[in-house]
């Protein structure tokens, strides 16, 4: 058939159907010899590119690279807020199941398997893991080692059908078959058998210890008596045997971070009395009913390292009483303090003791960091607090519980109250981030906001970050400044966030795993 005839209209005949019939087999079984030809060659190509490849391979970089230095990066990928879990899905393990060059050096790095988690439901479950966690241990060959423990209690192991109590004890050999190279221990809480192994050692490396939960026989515990322990933290869950903390055989005189649940405020003074070296403290008490932390005549406890003494207030509970703070101010030295946060509670049936900051000021003019609560402060007794910091850079202040009210000639403080006074100049000369949260007793002026603002700004240490939310919807924050003045402001400088507060709800309980007992924020 005639090419020019392949794109028109044309009617074959039937002499030229046999014709073109004849002319498609040809070109078929020559299209077919090309295809049989293209796949040799893909096949030849393929050979070639994995030759390739695996010469690069050869002469790769990662391969190249000395063993220590993979031992580094292996090193890095370790968590870095936790200790390492049995588990396939992060190191150490992970990197022992990319290639056997990579496992031999895994292996043989001692400081990657200085750092495990051993949560004892999941351990138990299988007795494979009981050998695991020694020959992990038995891996990390001399180096000091990091372990957080978590007991089960008996119930749970019956429920899931977990061994007996005697591989209990097994495991918890292994854990203090190591106790001489222990470096950094958490408990959540002590098992009784553990307690009972521990008598008569003593870890010579130990650094820091975490104890949560109840502690079986704390008297009994020698182990702490070691001077190299410089950290402590104790979150105790009975308030009823949570003053027995202080028969701790600790060298409190050489601690110089302690972290504390459940304490009687009353005893805070003769703790920190026996705490000279401490660097911070992180306290939080049981109700506190206001009395008197210390007798007359109680000599001042000096704390001359002492950074940081912060104390959480997740509960109403954990308030203190202003009178109870200005009498732990008055029998504490704390000349080089920074950081000062103390949930106070309100002053309502005491407004003169609303001053209690102002001596705090006067005692550790180097704080930076301070939080207030408004409630527990008056509109008298705020100016001369926020003038007794003159280092202050960074204000949180709770808005939490504040109302307004008036007893013996004292008004109460309120938020609009606190951003006039700090209009001044003169006062918190220094302050550079101000955060408010739970706002409810800001007027709706823009005045009060605006001025504020514009005095922090004309600083020679202008303000550079400021932050509040609101306990009512965002709609009426946005009547105080609107996003364009919002971007203006972070044009100069200043990070401006206004928000709503909202509570987030717990999450659902997760089954047994090897991240159990940690941090959800770390897992």
């Amino acid at each position: 058939m005639e090419s020019v005839r392949l794109t028109t209209n044309y009617i074959p005949s039937d002499e030229e159907i046999k014709d073109i019939r004849l002319d498609i087999l040809s070109r078929s079984e020559e299209l077919a010899r090309l295809d049989e030809r293209i796949r040799n060659l893909s096949a030849e190509r393929d050979e070639i590119q994995a030759y390739i490849d695996s010469q690069k391979a050869l002469i790769s970089h990662p391969r190249r690279l000395p063993a220590d230095i993979v031992q580094e990066i292996f090193i890095a990928c370790l968590p870095t807020t936790r200790n390492a879990v049995m588990s396939t899905k992060e190191a150490p393990l992970l990197l022992c199941r990319i290639c056997s060059a990579w496992r031999t050096i895994a292996l043989s790095t001692p400081r990657l398997w200085a750092f495990r988690h051993v949560p004892f439901d999941f351990i138990l479950y299988k007795e494979s893991r009981i050998s695991a966690v020694t020959q992990w241990l038995q891996r990390s060959a001399a180096c000091p080692i990091s372990i957080s423990v978590r007991d089960g209690s008996s119930w749970d192991w019956e429920s899931q059908g977990l061994p007996a109590t005697a591989k209990k004890v097994d495991l918890t050999k292994s854990i203090c078959a190591v106790a001489n190279r222990w470096c950094h221990m958490k408990f959540d809480p002590m098992p009784i058998e553990m307690a009972h192994e521990l008598r008569g050692i003593k870890p010579s490396l130990l650094e820091s210890v975490e104890f949560s939960g109840n502690i079986p026989t704390p008297t009994d515990l020698q182990f702490l008596q070691v001077p190299s322990l410089r950290a402590v933290t104790l979150r105790l869950d009975d308030p009823e045997l949570s003053n027995a903390a202080l028969t701790l055989p600790l060298m409190w005189n050489r601690l110089q971070h302690l972290t504390i649940t459940g304490i009687s405020f009353s005893h805070i003074t003769i703790l920190l009395g026996l705490c000279s070296q401490l660097i911070s403290i992180h306290v939080t008490p049981i109700i506190d009913n206001g009395s008197a932390l210390a007798p007359s005549g109680h000599a001042e406890s000096n704390l001359p390292f002492l950074a940081s003494f912060v104390s959480p207030s997740d509960f109403p509970s954990h308030f203190v009483a202003p009178r109870s703070l200005s009498d732990l101010i008055s029998h504490v030295s704390m000349p080089q303090l920074r950081h000062f946060t103390v949930p106070a509670a309100t002053c309502q049936y005491g407004p003169q003791d609303s001053f209690f900051l102002v001596s705090l000021g006067k005692k550790s003019p180097l704080v930076e960091d301070l939080t207030i609560y408004l409630s527990s402060l008056t509109a008298q007794s705020l100016p001369a607090t926020l003038r007794a910091f003159p280092s202050l850079a960074r204000l949180v202040v709770s808005d939490v519980n504040a109302w307004a009210w008036n007893n013996d000639g004292f008004q109460s403080c309120t938020v609009t109250l606190l951003l006039t006074v700090l209009s001044d100049s003169a006062t918190c000369p220094m302050l550079q981030e101000l955060v408010i949260h739970n706002c409810n007793s800001l007027d709706y002026s823009k005045s009060t906001l605006d001025e504020f603002i514009r005095q922090r700004m004309e600083l020679a240490h202008p303000l550079r970050r400021l932050e509040i939310s609101f306990q009512w919807p965002e709609l009426l924050a946005a009547d105080l400044i609107s996003e364009t003045e919002i971007r203006s402001y972070r044009l100069q400088g200043l990070d401006i966030s206004l928000c709503w507060q909202n509570t987030t709800p717990w999450g659902a309980a997760n089954p047994p795993d090897p991240w159990m007992g940690l941090w959800s924020e770390d897992v």
